[in-house]
């Protein structure tokens, strides 16, 4: 019955380790994209090629705090599962040491 309420730390931790790692790659794809820049000509010189130019500058930026805001968010799950590792490890130090204080304490049958 207790297995049924075990937590994998190494698993714990190997998710987080993983979503620190999404967030360099994300944060690498959005530096690269944030490295190329397209001239206002790139559209051609018709009138409507300006309207386009914005269009695309102002998904171009929308991208680029989407993918910030993806980092950022990978980074909050690794510190969420991290901390439950903790917090699990905490409880599990918290019940063996009771269970040695019953064992073996002051009032103890032995």
């Amino acid at each position: 019955m207790p297995e049924q309420f075990t937590a994998a730390q190494e698993a714990l931790h190997k998710f987080a380790k993983s979503s620190d790692q999404r967030a360099e790659r994300l944060r690498a794809i959005r530096s690269r994209l944030a490295g190329h820049d397209l001239d206002r000509e790139a559209f051609g010189k018709l009138p409507e090629s300006g309207e386009l130019y914005t269009a695309y500058d102002e998904q171009s930026e929308h991208v680029l705090e989407t993918l910030e805001a993806a980092a950022t968010l990978q980074e909050k799950i690794s510190e969420g599962v991290t901390e439950t590792a903790r917090a699990y490890q905490a409880d599990e130090d918290a019940t063996v040491a009771s269970m040695h204080q019953v064992q073996g304490g002051p009032g103890s049958m032995r």
